[in-house]
């Protein structure tokens, strides 16, 4: 008998003071993996070109870690990159947390993708897995621009 009292309490309608309604509470869900805005250093690389001061990046190489002797076919010779079939995942860090950019079915057109997204993120002190020159940087943040946020990294995979 306790235990009809009890449902009958949980789905009778509310008291007249109380203002919980006896639906349930939806709550929107939170996205957690929203990429932060690097429009801001990208304009300041844009403003350093058009000043001719010599903007480049030198490609970084990617440590040796977890190697596994070459066995793994998830590990790719770029940085931020990981493989997942037949396609490349682009992740990259941001603070203590990985960010997840794309995917892409070529790992140079990935690598190059991630790269646009370093120096976005970091600037001058960004990582890249190649090696620009003024001209291609201006080239891929006017593509970023253009695009109203959205890069295409295959334009530019010949040029790397």
């Amino acid at each position: 008998m306790k235990s009809h009292e009890n449902l009958s309490r949980i789905f009778s309608s509310p008291s007249e003071g109380s203002s919980i309604s006896p639906s349930k509470i939806v709550r929107k869900k939170i996205t957690k993996n929203t990429l932060p805005d690097i429009s801001q250093n990208l304009r300041m690389i844009l403003q350093m070109i058009s000043k001719d001061q010599q903007v480049s990046f030198r490609a970084t190489a990617k440590s040796s870690r977890g190697l596994h002797n070459g066995t793994s076919t998830r590990r790719s010779q770029y940085i931020g990159l990981l493989g997942n079939r037949n396609r490349w995942q682009v992740l990259i860090n941001v603070g203590s947390k990985k960010k997840y950019i794309g995917t892409f079915k070529c790992e140079k057109e990935a690598a190059v993708a991630h790269d646009l997204y370093s120096i976005g993120l970091n600037g001058m002190r960004g990582k890249t897995n190649f090696n620009y020159d003024s001209s291609t940087l201006q080239d891929m943040v006017m593509d970023y621009f253009t695009n109203e946020g959205s890069f295409n990294a295959y334009k530019f995979t010949s040029r790397v």
